[in-house]
């Protein structure tokens, strides 16, 4: 009776998919979105929107599970102001971006998800970090109106996580680290907890809007609670530096296939028009 269920209730390769993916995410201190969102498209032909919104909704497990484990172990604590200021304007920003997501084509935003990938991948791979570089030319102007900053910073990750299925966790440590002088492990404990709260207020607005399509759910939000926890307790375990390369080399691997796709797409929409203006 108990496999006559999961036969016909999960799917077992989106289930294996989320118990890696939050085992690894675990492991090395982000969300998963930048692994969930390749792989469905690539491995169980999801369009990019789709995938997105399963993303996110995968997201919010590994993210709870990851904040809780950092609250409760963590000393000190970061300071509360920048969760009471930050969180907030993170789910406004999914609310905003929330508006226009229908609007958008698949092509720029798999476009521009393939160069999230770049940048997460070269940072990963210590090549070329973009985010410090970024942070670090703003940090006079940015450090002058410290409530200022976290609104706008906010909004912007609420408005990227929602169109782009990803918890932004590679963009809010290091925000917090270079610019709020936060210690790694706080700003950790920050970004997981703003991501469970983004995504999930992300994936009510998709299910508001009836764009959610909770079959894959069912598949792989059972698996990821489990790799969560389990990848918490081993994470101290596990060789993270062999992790984050091999994470790195898949980020630019799948990043650069679907660049050129989609810049390959572009160019073949156009030939049509160049021929006629040829002749």
């Amino acid at each position: 009776m108990m496999l006559k269920f999961i036969r016909r209730e999960l799917n077992l390769g989106l289930a294996l998919l989320g118990f890696l993916v939050a085992a690894l995410s675990a492991g090395i201190g982000i969300g998963g979105g930048a692994i969930f969102v390749p792989l469905l498209m690539s491995v169980f032909r999801f369009d990019f929107k789709k995938a997105a919104r399963t993303s996110l909704a995968a997201i919010i497990p590994i993210s709870l599970v990851g904040a809780v484990s950092h609250l409760v172990l963590l000393s000190p604590l970061p300071p509360l102001r920048y969760y009471l200021m930050f969180i907030p304007m993170c789910i406004l920003g999914t609310i905003l971006g929330g508006r226009i997501a229908q609007k958008r084509k698949d092509r720029w935003l798999k476009f521009a998800f393939s160069l999230f990938l770049i940048i997460v991948s070269l940072k990963i791979l210590e090549i070329f970090d973009f985010p410090r570089l970024f942070f670090s030319s703003l940090y006079e102007i940015l450090l002058a109106n410290e409530t200022l900053v976290l609104i706008i910073f906010g909004v912007t990750i609420g408005f990227i996580a929602i169109h782009l299925g990803i918890g932004c966790g590679l963009l809010i440590v290091p925000f917090y680290v270079i610019v709020m002088k936060l210690d790694m492990r706080q700003a950790i404990s920050i970004s997981l907890t703003s991501m469970f709260f983004l995504t999930f207020s992300a994936t009510l607005i998709h299910r508001r809007l009836k764009t959610l399509d909770f079959t894959p759910l069912k598949s792989l939000l059972g698996p990821a609670l489990i790799g969560a926890v389990l990848g918490a307790l081993i994470s101290s375990h596990l060789p993270a530096s062999l992790l984050r390369q091999l994470f790195g080399v898949f980020l630019l691997v799948i990043a650069g296939k679907y660049s050129l796709q989609e810049l390959w797409a572009y160019y073949r929409s156009l030939k049509p028009s160049l021929s006629y203006k040829s002749n």
